[in-house]
């Protein structure tokens, strides 16, 4: 396959965890893959990483940190220098924060980084995946979003309702009904999106935890799964011909899964729509041209 007939795919979070071994096996397969990373440092070793055991991957690094939406932007903007085309966008980025910090922006760091950042990169790269289309979205989830029965949309942003095993499953939650909202918005362009519970996975996720929440990650190691096995439904969602039309869907074990009713209600997901949206244009980070 020529350098021009290869998928060109942005993997978020792809430095370590799932979202470097999404990026290793999308490599493998001859995808020529954008590395999101926090560092160019870190970016270029796991590049290092993956050429290592897949000599001549195509990849190149686009580094930003994504709690901040100024960054956000800078990484948008390095992607269009990087390629005319992208066939597929991979959101994996997260972190866990178990006490409540403010970004520079004045967002709750988890809502930032986990949910925010992705609903504004996506924006500004739907021009680039519309011409490119078909194109695939894929947005890392988790079963844990079925634990929010009930959804403060004012008090997210700020993170007023911090408790961290909560926030980290409402913020799951999010990317669901982002997933259901985008899909129905993009209806007819020849962009999908799709949500990937990966399971219960061994990663770096929890780096930033303390106490009761940090010992339960470490006692429970032995029955998370590995990245590489994590990394089969987004890879699947990402590549699969016979989904090349699914759209809107949650999907586990790269089998369709049922998300939860609360993530799944119309209402809801339009008006957390229409909250991002003013999130970000009332603090001038985007423009209403830019989320339409």
């Amino acid at each position: 396959m020529s350098h021009e007939q290869k998928p060109v795919l942005l993997v978020t979070g792809a430095t370590s965890g799932v979202g470097h071994a999404v990026a290793a096996d999308l490599a493998a397969h001859g995808a020529r893959v954008l590395l999101g990373a926090r560092s160019t440092g870190s970016g270029h070793a796991a590049a290092s990483a993956i050429r290592s055991r897949t000599p001549g991957a195509e990849l190149e690094v686009v580094a930003a940190d994504l709690s901040d939406m100024k960054q956000v932007r800078s990484l948008a903007g390095q992607v269009r220098q990087h390629t005319t085309r992208l066939d597929g966008l991979v959101l994996n980025a997260g972190e866990v924060r178990t006490r409540r910090q403010l970004t520079p922006d004045g967002f709750e760091t988890n809502f930032a980084t986990n949910y925010l950042s992705g609903f504004l990169l996506t924006h500004l790269l739907l021009p680039l995946l519309t011409d490119s289309a078909p194109a695939r979205i894929v947005v890392l989830s988790s079963s844990n979003h079925a634990h929010i029965k009930h959804l403060d949309l004012d008090a997210l942003s700020a993170g007023t309702d911090f408790r961290h095993i909560r926030t980290y499953s409402t913020r799951k939650l999010l990317t669901v009904l982002f997933v259901a909202e985008f899909a129905r918005r993009l209806h007819g362009t020849g962009v999908t999106a799709n949500a990937a519970d990966p399971g219960f996975v061994r990663t770096n996720l929890g780096r930033h935890t303390t106490g009761p929440f940090w010992l339960f990650l470490k006692l429970t190691r032995p029955f998370q799964a590995s990245p590489a096995k994590a990394a089969r439904t987004p890879v699947y969602l990402a590549t699969a011909p016979e989904i090349a039309t699914t759209t809107g869907g949650y999907f586990a074990n790269s089998r369709p899964a049922k998300p939860s009713p609360l993530s799944q209600d119309p209402a809801i997901a339009r008006k957390l729509w229409g909250l991002s949206g003013d999130l970000l244009t009332q603090r001038d980070l985007a423009s209403s041209e830019e989320l339409t």
